[in-house]
């Protein structure tokens, strides 16, 4: 299988916090690969190193061969038609109507004509089960749709991998269920690798083909989703359980 995401011994820390402690792992062409594990892990800090928008303090990272922390000029063009980042508050741009937000990279970067670029937004909107509201501002949106304009803004851009910041988080079942089976068609129909991070471990087993967990700095345990649920990891058991007792919650006090 192709290599679409390498990471190699990332360690990044914030003063005495130490964040990650020499994590590393692959992630490979057209798989959706979700990290799990506790809050304030550095779940979000980890994709935001991949997508070169926080800089690790050594290790390495490379997106189908591109070297993640030394990109320079056409290189770095090329990294970011190739990877993009969906937060997880979607980060829409509020004074613009959907269209354009959808269509924002293709107007500033890519210097396509508003009229084509509003039809590619209608496009992509349209996939997403959004058509009419794109001349709607995102504060006209629901939660869920607005988390479906930021993928759409995301498949405007043609990428091959797209990051995933707790896509489900503060949606009920019902609109977490569409949004996984959002990100199993990115897969299945557009071919793109998907890197999920999450808290919600129904999602991760509905759309996972491989999960990371991440926990005290390192990636402990990679596996299938049923090689995660008969995983004898203490720390493992303990996340997807959910139980109060157990190693991760060992230094608490409750």
């Amino acid at each position: 299988m192709r290599e679409a995401i390498v990471v190699e011994g990332l360690r990044k820390s914030f003063g005495a916090n130490v964040v990650h402690d020499g994590v590393s792992f692959t992630v490979y062409d057209g798989e959706i690969f979700v990290v799990i594990g506790p809050s304030g892990t550095g779940k979000s800090v980890l994709l935001k190193q991949i997508a070169g928008l926080i800089r690790p303090d050594s290790g390495r990272i490379y997106v189908y061969g591109m070297d993640v922390l030394n990109l320079k000029g056409e290189e770095l063009i090329k990294f970011r038609e190739t990877l993009t980042y969906v937060f997880q508050n979607g980060a829409l741009f509020d004074s613009l109507p959907v269209w354009y937000n959808v269509a924002f990279y293709l107007i500033e970067k890519k210097g396509v004509k508003e009229e084509d670029a509003k039809e590619k937004a209608k496009y992509y909107l349209s996939l997403l089960g959004l058509s009419g509201t794109e001349d709607l501002y995102p504060s006209e949106l629901s939660g869920g749709m607005r988390k479906r304009v930021a993928v759409a803004r995301a498949l405007c851009m043609n990428p091959k991998c797209i990051l995933f910041d707790e896509p489900t988080s503060g949606l009920d079942p019902v609109m977490t269920a569409i949004l996984d089976r959002l990100i199993l068609k990115l897969k299945r129909e557009f071919g793109k690798t998907c890197v999920v991070v999450s808290h919600d471990m129904t999602s991760t087993f509905r759309i996972a083909d491989r999960v990371a967990v991440l926990w005290n700095g390192r990636i402990v345990e990679v596996g299938t989703p049923e090689e995660i649920k008969r995983s004898e990891n203490p720390v493992v058991r303990q996340f997807i359980s959910g139980e109060p007792e157990g190693p991760i919650t060992a230094m608490v006090e409750l």
